[in-house]
């Protein structure tokens, strides 16, 4: 029971009760970005099933109205082994949700496969589909990266970075996200960043000038920073939450745990 209650908050079982999270958070003013979780597909077969999640996801959110944007992660729908494979899923999930009006945010990954997802966004979003794509702090190519995703027409979510980046200390990411944060701000064009960083979330906030308030949603995951949501929407700002869910939880949740760890390494805390 324990244990499940501790995956639970960082990721829901099924998408009935990621369905009722969403709405529950609508009730708050807080956006939810719903992720069926699955990644790494190693064949046609994985590959097939999370392109069939992703699709009962759209579903589910167009039919409950409850105004959830869906999460894709390339690897799922078979990046790692089949280029062409991952774009074919994508492709109809994206059709699918031009239907039913959901927009789609293209997770970002591991460093290997970051030039893909980049090329693959940018194309469809250059093909005319609404797409948001993560961007990670850490990486040395994200500022061209950003340039040409917003020439390609995509929203950024600007993120540090989850996994392997170029480096690893602190006090640059913050310093590099920083600096991507003005470019997207100076760009005049709607943008999400996803921190915890109180240091971070302050700076940000102070930067913000009245004609750019409008532009940017602030963005957290399910299980941290459950005040700071609410305050941020107090104040007049956007604020949205990154909502996993499904049985395949426990690379995710192993991400979340060693986050917390590393901030407790370094005498730091997420935002309350």
């Amino acid at each position: 029971m324990e244990r499940e209650q501790d995956d639970n908050r960082w990721a829901l079982s099924d998408i009935t009760t990621a369905i009722s999270w969403a709405n529950e958070r609508k009730q708050q003013s807080v956006a939810v970005a719903l992720d069926p979780l699955g990644e790494y597909a190693q064949n046609i077969e994985q590959a097939n099933d999370s392109a069939e999640s992703y699709l009962a996801t759209i579903k589910a959110i167009a039919d409950s109205a409850c105004a959830a944007t869906l999460a894709v992660k390339l690897s799922a729908l078979g990046l790692n082994f089949d280029r062409s494979v991952a774009e074919s899923h994508l492709k109809g999930i994206l059709a699918y949700a031009e239907q039913t009006k959901i927009l789609i945010e293209i997770d970002i990954e591991g460093t290997p496969t970051v030039p893909a997802v980049c090329e693959i966004a940018q194309k469809y979003a250059g093909a005319g589909y609404r797409l948001v794509l993560a961007l990670q702090a850490y990486l040395d190519r994200t500022p061209a990266d950003l340039q040409q995703s917003l020439a390609a027409g995509l929203k950024i979510r600007l993120v540090k970075g989850a996994y392997c980046g170029d480096t690893d200390d602190f006090g640059e990411i913050q310093q590099r996200f920083m600096k991507l944060f003005k470019l997207l701000q100076a760009s005049r064009q709607p943008f999400d960043v996803g921190t915890h960083d109180p240091v971070l979330l302050e700076k940000m906030t102070e930067f913000l000038g009245q004609q750019t308030r409008d532009l940017v949603c602030f963005g957290f995951l399910k299980g941290l920073a459950d005040q700071s949501k609410l305050d941020i929407t107090a104040s007049g700002l956007k604020a949205a939450e990154y909502l996993p869910f499904g049985n395949n939880r426990r690379a995710y949740i192993s991400r979340r745990q060693a986050y917390l760890k590393r901030l407790h390494k370094l005498g730091l805390s997420a935002a309350p």
